[in-house]
C-alpha cells in the first residue's frame, strides 16, 4: 500500500519506529522553525526615529535600514534613556489577553503533569513551597516552543516595533519566560526548596553577561494579569541601569549586594493586564511575595540587537531539546492510557 500527500509525492508508509524518529526530529526542530516562520526579526524593518542614548551601550543607527514609523514619542524614548524602564498602558486587547492566559493554563499544566508522569521535575519549572505547606510556580522558561500564541506575540510589531527605537537596530530573541507567580495545590511529586515567589534585587544581565550577551538587550514584559500593590508586582529602580553592579549568589538567584541601592528608590510597575513595560538589562529589579491568592503572570521576551550576531537560542535551547523528549514521553503515556493527568489549572483564580 502506497500514501499519496496533497502534492502528490508518493511514499511507503512508515513503521512506528519511524513515526517515533520522526516525532523526536520535528521536536528538535521546533524551535528553529518558529524563529524563521515569520522571522525573529524581518530584515530591515526597523530604524530608530530618535537619536539613541548618548553614552549607552546601544550605539547608533545602522546605516541601510528602511525608514519605520515610530511608534514612540520623543519623550518616551527620553525617559527610557533617563530611567531604564517604559510602561506603554493596555497594548493588547482583552481578546489577546485571554488567548495569553489559555496559553500559560495550559503551559503550566503541560510542564507539571510532564513533571510528575516522568517523575522528575521539569527544568522548565521553577516552584517552591512555601512555610504553610502550599506551593507556588514562580515561573516556566523557555516557551514559545510550547504555545502558538504566545510564539506568535514575540514577533509583535506593537513590541518590536518600539524595542527598534530604543535599541536603533533590529531586536533578536535571545530569552523568553512566563513569571507565574501562580498559587497551586501541594503536590508530592515534588522536591522542592522552602521558599516564596519573591525575586531578589538583581539586573537581568548579571545572568546573560554568563551567555556573552551584550547589555544592550531590552525585554518587554506583558501584564497577562492586573499588577497591583497586593499581588507582588515589579519595583523598578530607576537610572539604575546606566552602571552594571556586581552580583553576590544568594539562596534563590543573584542580588546586588546590601547597600548598593536605595530601597525607598524602588517604584513599584502598577498596570492593567495587556500592558507593556520595556526595561534595559541593567535596570535593577524586584518583587515582593505574592499574597493575593491569584496569580500575577507576566511574560517576558528578551531581545538583543542584531549587530551583536550571536547565535541563535543560545541560552535557552538546550534546555528546550533537553525537556523536548520526556514531554513527549508523557504526551504518549496520555494517549495509550497509561497516565492521567492529576493536576488541572483551577479556573476560579
Amino acid at each position: 500500500m502506497e500514501w499519496v500527500n496533497l502534492r502528490g509525492f508518493r511514499h511507503p508508509p512508515a513503521r512506528s519506529t519511524e513515526i517515533s524518529n520522526d516525532i523526536n526530529r520535528l521536536t528538535i526542530a521546533i524551535p528553529y522553525f518558529l524563529h524563521f516562520l515569520g522571522g525573529g526579526v524581518a530584515s530591515g524593518r526597523f530604524r530608530s526615529a530618535h537619536r539613541p542614548c548618548r553614552g549607552s551601550p546601544f550605539g547608533s543607527t545602522r546605516s541601510g535600514m528602511m525608514a519605520a514609523m515610530p511608534q514612540l514619542h520623543p519623550d518616551q524614548v527620553a525617559a527610557f534613556c533617563r530611567d531604564g524602564y517604559l510602561i506603554l498602558p493596555s497594548v493588547f486587547d482583552a481578546d489577546e489577553v485571554a488567548a495569553m492566559r489559555a496559553d500559560a493554563d495550559f503551559i503550566l499544566e503541560l510542564v507539571v503533569n510532564s513533571s510528575l508522569a516522568n517523575e522528575r521535575q521539569s527544568r522548565r519549572l521553577d516552584i517552591r513551597r512555601k512555610s504553610d505547606g502550599t506551593m507556588i510556580v514562580r515561573k516556566i522558561q523557555p516557551i514559545v516552543d510550547l504555545a502558538l500564541a504566545l510564539a506568535r506575540f514575540s514577533r509583535d510589531e506593537r513590541l518590536l516595533g518600539p524595542m527598534g527605537e530604543l535599541m536603533a537596530d533590529e531586536p533578536v530573541l535571545m530569552e523568553e519566560k512566563l513569571n507565574y507567580k501562580q498559587p497551586v495545590p501541594a503536590m508530592a511529586g515534588f522536591r522542592v526548596p522552602e521558599d516564596d515567589d519573591r525575586f531578589p534585587v538583581h539586573n537581568d544581565w548579571a545572568y546573560y553577561r554568563m551567555n556573552g550577551y551584550p547589555q544592550a538587550i531590552i525585554s518587554s514584559a506583558i501584564t497577562i494579569d492586573e499588577c497591583h500593590a497586593g499581588n507582588g508586582p515589579i519595583r523598578v529602580y530607576p537610572g539604575t541601569h546606566k552602571r552594571h553592579i556586581d552580583h553576590l549568589r544568594v539562596r534563590n538567584g543573584l542580588e546586588v549586594p546590601p547597600g548598593t541601592v536605595e530601597e525607598d528608590r524602588s517604584v513599584p510597575v502598577l498596570a492593567p493586564a495587556g500592558s507593556v513595560m520595556f526595561f534595559h538589562s541593567c535596570l535593577v529589579h524586584t518583587s515582593a511575595p505574592n499574597d493575593s491568592g491569584a496569580p500575577r503572570r507576566m511574560m517576558i521576551y528578551s531581545h538583543y540587537p542584531k549587530s551583536a550576531a550571536l547565535g541563535f537560542d543560545v541560552r535557552n535551547g538546550p534546555n528546550r531539546l533537553h525537556e523536548s523528549p520526556w514531554e513527549w514521553r508523557y504526551q504518549r503515556m496520555k494517549a495509550n492510557g497509561a497516565f492521567v493527568d492529576p493536576f488541572r489549572v483551577d479556573s476560579r483564580t
